[in-house]
């Protein structure tokens, strides 16, 4: 099972990690591979496919379209994504919902390195942070100890023993401290050390030789991941989202 926790309540990354999801609904979800996800939009910011705002939950059907959003869903209202909480009610609902051999678990939105990243201005008085010197220069965001202790939190509650793979889709997170962090939980990790692009991850790319594959090992599909890396990506490939991703770049 795949869970993505899609932090798209930011102004700047909303439409962005919103075609991300797109992406991996082209590929879909199979017999063997659940793609599930939790996409939180931002309001004031993409105003595409009926510029809804609230957070959804979603087992991803397949799908061309990289404009609307086709896979069912269930709302959960406006959720706090900076709050631990939050990724542990997810990630939990769909390791239960969706049982399988393996989980990878991905997670996007702005990352910060060392002190973490997904940050959410909505519900107002997030919890992410609050009492910690840094948070009162950044704000409510998922600190790296949050995320410690939700993902600590979903193994008590699951059982489950480890992640087979732990993604970050977001900026300067291949630090020594993170993969500390993240060492206990899964038995690999992938992030990027580097300021990344908008367009993210290759979704259709690395998912597709998932589907083909659906017994590789964590470490392949890490591989996958990093080996299609903007050059298997949809805005890349697609002729129509090339010119669309080319003509609306944000000075």
């Amino acid at each position: 099972t795949i869970l993505l926790y899609q932090d798209a309540d930011d102004k700047v990354l909303e439409q962005d990690i919103f075609i991300d999801f797109n992406e991996a609904e082209r590929v879909g979800s199979s017999d063997r591979v659940k793609i599930v996800a939790q996409l939180d939009r931002y309001q004031g910011g993409f105003n595409g496919d009926g510029n809804w705002t609230e957070t959804r939950r979603y087992l991803l059907q397949r799908d061309d379209d990289l404009t609307r959003i086709a896979s069912p869903y269930e709302s959960v209202g406006e959720v706090d994504m900076s709050s631990p909480q939050a990724l542990v009610d997810f990630v939990t609902w769909g390791i239960q919902k969706f049982p399988a051999d393996k989980y990878v678990l991905i997670m996007s939105d702005h990352g910060m390195g060392w002190p973490g990243g997904w940050t959410d201005p909505e519900p107002r008085g997030g919890s992410g942070g609050r009492g910690l010197p840094i948070g009162q220069a950044i704000g409510h965001a998922l600190y790296l100890q949050d995320i410690d202790a939700a993902l600590q939190t979903v193994r008590d509650q699951t059982g489950l023993d480890a992640f087979e793979l732990v993604g970050m889709d977001a900026c300067l997170m291949g630090q020594r401290e993170v993969f500390t962090m993240l060492a206990p939980h899964a038995r690999y990790a992938v992030a990027s050390q580097e300021v990344e692009p908008a367009v993210g991850w290759a979704y259709t790319a690395f998912l597709s030789q998932l589907e083909q594959n659906p017994d590789v090992t964590g470490r392949e599909l890490g591989q996958s991941i990093v080996d299609t890396y903007i050059v298997g990506d949809q805005r890349i490939q697609d002729p129509a989202a090339r010119a669309a991703f080319v003509g609306n770049r944000r000075a």
